[in-house]
């Protein structure tokens, strides 16, 4: 690569910066959601209390939930009858997609990447990693749906703290295909699972969605109780890059090693093949209807 790495701005004065920037105004939101997402005694009323204290948020989900995503017959004018109306769980989705979106915006697109492009893959992998624990496994899949929002939040540090160098390495990427976390590291010092993984951890998420976030690249590297939840992480971001909902230009991994954490999983492909026309198809909805960036 023809860059070298940055010697000004380590991992950890990196992560020193997100906090006195912009990106952390959705720290206190987030981190209170996934509290909730985490916690099965969790009740509504802590869920109002929550987007009370955020008044531009309680406007956004009363837009959305009147929307004709939602084919209200009714205007829902205040959060207890959002709740009602949209369910308890799906209410938490999108708060913390709301919220998420709020650091998408803007920014300058290069050589096919853009954060909306980034935005749109991220919410294509939470969609994809949430239905196929509810489908597959049975369950809600609140973390897995976290994990799958936020498993390239590092990316998006980079691209606002970074910006200069990011955009300069995603036009190397273009001319020079190879991994982006190979890019990365030459470019950096460390690639975007570091620093989710760090920022994860400073701003005090679940253990299972650090070791999502920091390690949808290596499942192998998180912790073993963890390692099935990462590798569902992994299978999503690779089927959703698969599938047109990239945002660089890289090539995948070995398609093997998909395929091995597919059968870790116990999934089918045929399965697998349902489940991505699914999301394809909310995707579809969501973007045609103009709900993909709040």
């Amino acid at each position: 690569m023809d860059t070298e790495k940055n010697p000004n701005v380590s991992l950890s004065r990196l992560l020193e910066l997100v906090e006195t920037s912009t990106l952390s105004s959705i720290k206190g939101t987030v981190g209170g959601i996934l509290s909730l997402i985490s916690d099965p005694a969790a009740r509504s009323s802590d869920l109002i209390r929550l987007i009370e204290l955020d008044p531009p948020l309680t406007a956004k989900i009363l837009r959305v939930a009147n929307s004709s995503y939602y084919a209200t017959s009714k205007t829902i004018s205040d959060i207890q009858q959002a709740l009602i109306w949209i369910g308890f769980d799906t209410l938490k989705e999108i708060i913390l997609t709301q919220k998420m979106s709020e650091l998408y915006r803007g920014g300058t697109p290069a050589c096919g990447y853009s954060r909306l492009q980034l935005w749109r893959h991220s919410l294509g992998v939470a969609l994809l990693a949430k239905t196929i624990y509810r489908r597959e496994f049975g369950e809600k899949g609140n973390n897995a749906y976290a994990a799958g929002l936020m498993h390239d939040i590092g990316v998006i540090v980079e691209d606002q703290l970074l910006h200069r160098e990011f955009i300069h390495l995603v036009r190397i990427l273009e001319d020079t295909p190879q991994h982006l976390t190979d890019g990365e590291i030459s470019c950096f010092g460390y690639d975007h699972g570091l620093v989710g993984k760090g920022l994860a951890e400073n701003w005090n998420f679940p253990a299972e969605l650090i070791d999502g976030i920091g390690f949808h690249h290596n499942p192998e590297g998180a912790r073993e109780e963890h390692r099935l939840f990462v590798k569902a992480i992994f299978i999503a971001d690779y089927l959703m890059f698969e599938q047109g909902y990239g945002y660089v230009a890289i090539p995948l991994p070995d398609r093997e090693i998909l395929q091995q954490y597919v059968r870790d999983l116990g999934l089918q492909w045929y399965a697998l093949r349902a489940i991505i026309e699914i999301v394809r198809e909310d995707l579809g909805k969501i973007e045609q209807k103009g709900y993909l960036i709040a």
